[in-house]
């Protein structure tokens, strides 16, 4: 869910890109995983860092020595990757990891897939087939602590900005119920305006600047896009830049820290397609992870005073510790959850 790239990535139907990270080479006599990622989509920075994040983790220990791992990107239809998870079940491997185009379409190939005795471990956009397990960020506690930050910024009183994400998206639906929810405990705040920022720049900026342009009083804005758009909406109208929840970009970082600006970041983890692997590991090993496996959103904020109602709290937005001037603004850091395991640097993200 990050902004779409200017270039559409689109591969062959079956198997027309795969990238083997680590040779099959056996360490001490014992036998590698055979593991792929199975992609739908390239073409936003999320999942392309997604892999990065994934390749660079399967060349460090343990991994390194346990792992051969490919990389294989579909269409992003149901039908294609579909027909790539059965090639993938015929060739031989012992998991595939699946970001996948559809939650239920796919779930005929993928329970051939475990018949055949294979792994499947769906991230990011997961499945509903009952014999994969499930690896996602938990989207109710994203929302909660993006509310409760809009909210608590204004003393609970206040017009707002609501940008509803995409259309018809299941996690942009989840994120709007739970805001609202939030919002209705306080009768003094009003959403003035809503428009569908689709997770990009374009629409973000044109949805706030139209917003902006129908009414003289804002006072904050729940976003599901980034925080320069944001921004730079406000500036052209000459408008204070208002308190803002927005999704995790290191250009929106060094933009609200420069600024000075009341903002939490939220972020969904490009890690998850590496938490997918250090899942299928685990199971390939005998260890019997729970099926449904949530991770907690990482935030990041301006202001460390507010509680997020979560359980707990956001890291504080510096300049050279978790964002980066002289690193790509669409950079999305950290990317992996402290206890990973497998330390990696902003650097080894940007260089794969």
């Amino acid at each position: 869910m990050k902004r779409v790239a200017q270039k559409i990535f689109m591969v062959g139907l079956l198997l027309c890109l795969a990238v083997t990270v680590n040779g099959a080479t056996n360490k001490e006599g014992g036998k590698k995983y055979r593991i792929v990622l199975c992609n739908s989509y390239m073409g936003n920075d999320w999942r392309q860092e997604m892999e990065k994040v994934v390749a660079v983790v399967a060349t460090k220990s343990p991994y390194k020595e346990r792992v051969e791992l490919r990389i294989v990107n579909t269409e992003n239809t149901p039908e294609a990757q579909s027909a790539s998870i059965d090639a993938l079940a015929q060739q031989g491997c012992d998991a595939i990891l699946v970001d996948g185009a559809s939650p239920t379409a796919l779930n005929p190939s993928i329970e051939r897939a475990i018949k055949a005795g294979i792994v499947v471990v769906s991230f990011d956009q997961v499945v509903t087939a009952p014999g994969a397990w499930k690896v996602e960020t938990d989207f109710q506690k994203m929302p909660l602590a993006w509310a409760n930050f809009v909210a608590k910024s204004i003393k609970g009183k206040g017009n707002i900005i609501f940008d509803r994400g995409m259309p018809g998206a299941s996690i942009s639906l989840a994120i709007n119920k739970v805001a609202k929810d939030v919002f209705k405990k306080y009768p003094g705040i009003k959403i003035v305006g809503e428009f569908d920022g689709k997770y990009a720049d374009g629409p973000v900026e044109q949805g706030v600047s139209s917003v902006l342009a129908a009414n003289p009083k804002i006072d904050a804005v729940f976003s599901q896009g980034y925080a320069e758009p944001i921004i730079r909406a406000f500036k052209a109208q000459n408008r204070p830049v208002v308190p803002m929840c927005v999704w995790n970009t290191n250009g929106g970082m060094v933009a609200l820290a420069e600024g000075n600006y009341k903002g939490l970041v939220g972020n969904n983890l490009p890690g998850l397609g590496a938490i997918a692997l250090k899942t299928a590991v685990g199971i390939l090993d005998g260890k019997k992870p729970a099926k449904h496996i949530l991770i907690n959103p990482q935030f990041s904020t301006t202001d460390e005073s507010i509680d997020l109602g979560v359980g707990y709290k956001a890291e504080k937005i510096e300049i050279g510790k978790n964002c980066f001037k002289d690193l790509p603004p669409a950079l999305d850091w950290p990317v992996l959850p402290n206890d990973f395991g497998v330390t990696l640097t902003p650097q080894e993200i940007v260089n794969q």
